[in-house]
């Protein structure tokens, strides 16, 4: 670790030995309270004296107080430390230089309190933190995210008079930087935007889905009162009306949810790093070095599409498949306006000035195989069906026609000096990934007989998020040129010259 690689608040003493809020005393006691019920029971049952029961309370509360005093955390030399433990001591060490991203959250009762909660992210670490702060002051958070965040123009606050009132000592001790005190805000999720996302996400099918299982098999765990309004108002009207308010039922659910995480979602652009804050009662605010972005991707879902709208997600080191929400750029934006809004936050991985080269149309029919073959399984299974039931065997066939023809028009890539640009489909939604060649863990290309004989070939590359892209059918020489230039900087990303003509049309 070099002076060239850290910044120079961070090679002293940036952060001395500091313990976590005393307000941990208490969530930590209740911890504790929690862990030692089955003790409490006992002593309780069993009649044991009320002394018992207080030597036990009063140890509980010396336990508490004692990882209290022995937890502290420190920047110094470049690197985060957390010291905990009473018996088996434990030194956690995160150089800085690793670290992948920073997420201050806090609940409804630490907003009441005025405390904050810090998650440090580095490779490695899955859908987990490598290091987890519960009580930090907004004072200590600010001091510690400036110690931490590479790269970040900070602006010191202003000292504040001596003499003020406890009142305004209070408030500033609560104070933590405001996100739109930073040099540039790119966008802002208004309230029409963020009820038009909640009620395109997939929250309210899967909310519905559960209120369906829950009503028809599970009912009499209602609570007794919603049950009364529903089998007196509602199921005498059929079970349409009770499938009506079913989904009813789950749009609100799914609009309350959305409003919670999405509510006044900002994204801001900070120096090389960036920033986003979100949420209703609880609050949350995320710091990504822009460093350790490796590619930007545009996910267009099929309700969103409808309505033309997009989201845009990031791929981190340390953020995998279970960190939906933080890898998120920004949740809800109009399709054409989504790469004007990544060439603000995120230049460097912008679209390509090129057009994106297409699937060569002699490959089309090669999209079609595998929705063909599992159409086929699902016609003759419906075709068991009773009655008009078997009707229903009409539509796999032409379903699979047409998921395949979007695919193979759909699937496009680019290669520019820095970046590679792939695009393809699942079955709903349309996937754009923008990446640095640099910054893929690892790339396949993949071929069999077969295709070797069509001249077909199919490119994978995966992050070190776990996450990946794909494309699973293109000319063989394409292929071969993203295998041979994706993570080789060096060479020439312009493609081969000698590729047939026929090969670079539509």
């Amino acid at each position: 670790m070099t002076a060239e690689t850290v910044p120079p608040s961070a090679l002293g003493v940036a952060v001395p030995d500091t313990r976590l809020h005393p307000i941990y005393l208490v969530t930590e006691t209740a911890n504790t309270v929690r862990q030692a019920i089955p003790f409490l029971v006992v002593t309780i049952l069993g009649g044991a004296p009320w002394q018992v029961n207080v030597a036990l309370f009063v140890l509980i509360m010396m336990v508490a107080t004692a990882q209290w005093y022995v937890r502290k955390y420190s920047v110094i030399g470049g690197v985060l430390r957390v010291r905990s433990g009473l018996v088996n001591r434990t030194i956690r060490i995160v150089p800085i230089t690793r670290i992948t991203a920073l997420e201050a959250h806090r609940s409804l009762t630490q907003r009441l309190i005025g405390v904050w909660g810090l998650k440090v992210q580095s490779p490695g670490d899955g859908a987990g933190s490598v290091v987890s702060l519960a009580s930090l002051s907004g004072r200590r958070l600010d001091e510690l995210r400036v110690a931490l965040e590479s790269g970040r123009s900070h602006h010191p606050a202003a000292e504040h008079p001596a003499g003020r009132s406890t009142i305004r000592r209070y408030l500033a001790w609560r104070h933590t930087e405001s996100i739109t005190d930073g040099p540039d805000v790119i966008a802002v999720l208004t309230t029409p935007d963020m009820l038009l996302a909640t009620v395109t996400n997939n929250t309210i099918p899967l909310i519905f889905a559960g209120a369906m299982v829950v009503w028809f098999r599970f009912s009499q765990f209602v609570p007794e009162r919603a049950a009364d309004v529903m089998k007196t108002s509602v199921e005498p009207r059929g079970v349409l009306a009770v499938i009506v308010a079913l989904i009813v039922v789950a749009i609100v659910g799914g609009v309350v949810f959305g409003a919670l995480r999405l509510n006044q979602f900002t994204l801001i652009r900070d120096g090389e790093v960036i920033r986003n804050t979100r949420g209703l009662l609880g609050k949350q605010a995320a710091t990504i070095p822009v460093k350790r972005i490796q590619a930007v991707r545009i996910v267009e879902g099929l309700t969103r599409t409808m309505f033309g709208y997009c989201s845009l997600q990031v791929e981190v080191a340390g953020f995998g498949r279970a960190n939906a929400n933080q890898r998120i750029l920004f949740p809800f934006v109009k399709t054409e306006r989504a790469n004007a809004l990544i060439r603000r936050a995120l230049p460097e991985l912008a679209l390509p000035q090129q057009e994106l080269l297409p699937i060569p149309k002699r490959i089309h029919r090669k999209y079609l195989v595998v929705p063909l073959n599992y159409a086929y399984g699902f016609t003759l299974l419906l075709l068991l069906l009773p009655g008009w039931w078997a009707l229903l065997a009409i539509l796999p066939i032409p379903l699979a026609v047409l998921l395949g023809w979007t695919r193979a028009r759909e699937g496009r890539w680019q290669i520019d000096e820095e970046t590679v640009t792939l695009r393809w489909r699942r079955v709903l939604a349309r996937n754009t990934v923008i990446a640095h060649r640099s910054g893929v863990q690892s790339t396949e290309w993949l071929s069999s007989p077969w295709k070797a004989k069509a001249h077909v070939a199919g490119f994978k590359l995966r992050f070190s998020s776990g996450r990946g892209a794909k494309i699973h059918y293109m000319a063989d020489r394409d292929a071969l040129l993203l295998l041979h230039a994706v993570g080789r900087p060096d060479l020439a990303a312009d493609p081969d010259p000698a590729m047939p003509a026929a090969d670079r049309k539509h």
